[in-house]
């Protein structure tokens, strides 16, 4: 049996009426974790109607190239340092966005401004 019984009750002097309310609480989490226990989960059976939208788009074909890089990462992917990444960016001569705190450029902004760097020899 579980609980506190008359006995139990007299003999707490300062009783507190949130340890009653938090005792209750547990006893009901108990109580469903019992039903759980008794009951496993099984889950609900598919229905035929084809695959759902997450399944559908995860199956789409992602090409392997990032479509965005942090400054550390085209820096690192085009050998070069990140001050020259930033100073392009800067000087307006390559376009970067702002997500949250991080700054991404992406691959076609990176292959633009290759693009437009002088080439040397001949």
């Amino acid at each position: 049996m579980r609980g506190r019984g008359a006995f139990q009750i007299a003999q707490m002097k300062n009783r507190d009426a949130r340890i009653f309310e938090l005792c209750r609480h547990l006893r009901s989490a108990i109580d469903v974790f019992e039903q759980i226990a008794a009951e496993p989960y099984a889950p609900p059976a598919k229905a035929a109607s084809g695959p759902p939208i997450a399944e559908a788009f995860l199956k789409q074909e992602v090409s392997s190239e990032k479509l965005a890089y942090t400054i550390k990462e085209a820096a690192t992917a085009l050998g070069i340092g990140r001050t020259t990444l930033w100073k392009a960016i800067t000087e307006g001569q390559l376009t970067a966005v702002k997500l949250g705190s991080r700054t991404l450029i992406s691959s076609e902004a990176l292959r633009g401004w290759i693009g437009t760097l002088p080439r040397v020899g001949a």
